[in-house]
């Protein structure tokens, strides 16, 4: 069987979750004999001319669409590029004769247009689309808006216009038009450095998320937004499945016209390195809180600070690992107040056996809409229980009182209640840990996918 996964990044040069799940597919896919192509969709050239470049890694024929005519970086700004495109189609076309996958298999079409499904079907192939995100819903990807407050969908393109169109800075958007243009290199790296210094020196505050106006609605642009999602949610109805990686994903498509007995929920399978082991944990004090992700404003690195500066130093640290500029790591620390923390900087995966064994309970109270929360299941792999914000699809995997506790995402005073709470209950952790879940492994989930190819085949007709 031939398969050709199709994504936004390159899966072993990015650290976005969608190509770190792609990494561990391909080569569980490879380890049983399967012929797999992956094509992808980031690469810029300085000579702009729509292309494909390919290559070989790790015996994995690889394919990066060079120059895109639909930079996701501009999808805010031009939200109807991302629907069609006859120079593009025309080359995926002639890519999937030539390849000719048995099934295609599609993971993000950021950088692509929603147009590549019907092409695909036309021509015979048999296409699975799994939706990681809200890309088709939502140019920002994530149904979160500039404000950092959760967006409720399109609304036929009236709440993107209000919200989303034209509400950055000029430079913002000027900056966006450079970065599209550059291909990695030197050039690009000093243009993106340049970005975080003005951003970090333009705001006083890095956690003080701004709240963008919504006097101003253009109609034109609720249109053009409006149509976005029209063509999109249509495009996405040409694939022979779609597959949700969450409950909550599934739930968020079918409100907005996608009809949900289309939709099957396959959540991701987890790799993770041997030395993660489950056993139950015990706690003593002082308690060890472990924050896992980058130190950002929508995962919620500042509630945590917030809610850790009246927990009693001699009772409880807090570990920060992940990525976080050196002003991030300051304003936290202010945030805490006296009561100290710890930053251990950013990991890999291979280092999560030893970055868990430094945590008792981990905490994750982002804001995000978590299509599946990672840092919420990995943990468990370990048998660690989790603080979590009730957001998107954390719940699915952690009950209350159960395997972890549950607060209102944004909420810092219900944090600091269940901080307390675990660090006067030592005890407590001891009982969620007992009833934490394995995670399914890729190597269980792959079982399921294939079957899911299996089924596509038969509809194979050229």
């Amino acid at each position: 069987m031939r398969i050709l996964l199709v994504t936004h990044d390159h899966p072993f040069r990015s650290r976005s979750g969608v190509a770190a799940y792609c990494q561990d597919l391909l080569r569980e896919l490879r380890s049983r004999g399967l012929d797999v192509i992956h094509l992808y969709s980031t690469e810029r050239s300085w000579i702009p001319r729509l292309r494909l470049r390919q290559c070989s890694e790790e015996g994995i024929r690889f394919a990066a669409l060079v120059n895109s005519p639909a930079p996701p970086t501009l999808s805010v700004d031009r939200p109807l590029q991302d629907c069609a495109n006859p120079r593009l189609e025309h080359l995926f076309a002639a890519f999937l004769r030539e390849v000719r996958p048995d099934v295609v298999h599609v993971h993000a079409l950021q950088g692509l247009t929603g147009s590549v499904l019907p092409v695909a079907s036309r021509l015979g192939f048999p296409v699975v689309v799994t939706l990681h995100d809200f890309w088709p819903l939502c140019t920002r990807v994530s149904l979160v808006r500039p404000g950092g407050t959760t967006c409720e969908g399109p609304d036929g393109g009236v709440n993107c216009a209000r919200f989303c169109a034209r509400k950055d800075g000029w430079r913002r958007r000027m900056y966006r038009r450079v970065l599209t243009a550059l291909p990695t290199g030197s050039v690009r790296s000093a243009v993106e450095r340049a970005g975080a210094l003005y951003l970090r020196t333009a705001s006083r505050r890095l956690w003080e998320m701004s709240v963008q106006s919504d006097s101003l609605t253009h109609p034109t642009d609720a249109w053009a937004y409006g149509e976005r999602t029209r063509r999109l949610g249509e495009d996405l109805l040409c694939a022979n499945r779609l597959l949700a990686v969450s409950g909550f994903v599934r739930e968020t498509y079918a409100r907005h016209g996608v009809p949900e007995e289309r939709i099957r929920v396959l959540p991701l399978g987890l790799q993770l390195p041997e030395q993660v082991r489950w056993r139950v944990r015990t706690a003593s004090h002082p308690l060890r809180f472990g924050y896992l992700g980058r130190l950002s404003p929508l995962k919620g690195a500042h509630l945590l600070a917030q809610a850790a500066r009246e927990v009693p130093p001699d009772q409880a640290r807090f570990l920060f690992f992940g990525p976080g500029s050196a002003e991030a790591r300051s304003q936290l620390q202010q945030l805490a107040g006296d009561r100290p923390l710890e930053f251990r900087g950013p990991y890999a995966r291979e280092d999560l056996p030893r970055v868990l064994e430094e945590v008792d309970v981990a905490v994750v109270p982002t804001l995000f809409q978590e299509t599946v929360g990672l840092t919420a299941l990995e943990p468990q792999a370990a048998g660690i229980p989790v603080i979590a914000s009730a957001a998107g699809a954390i719940p699915e995997w952690v009950e209350h009182g159960h395997n972890g506790l549950l607060v209102p995402p944004g909420d810092v005073a219900a944090l600091r209640r269940q901080l307390l709470r675990v660090v006067e209950e030592p005890d407590l952790v001891a009982r969620m840990s007992a009833n934490t879940r394995i995670p399914s492994s890729i190597r269980e989930h792959v079982d399921e996918l294939l079957r899911v190819y299996e089924d596509c085949l038969d509809v194979r007709h050229v």
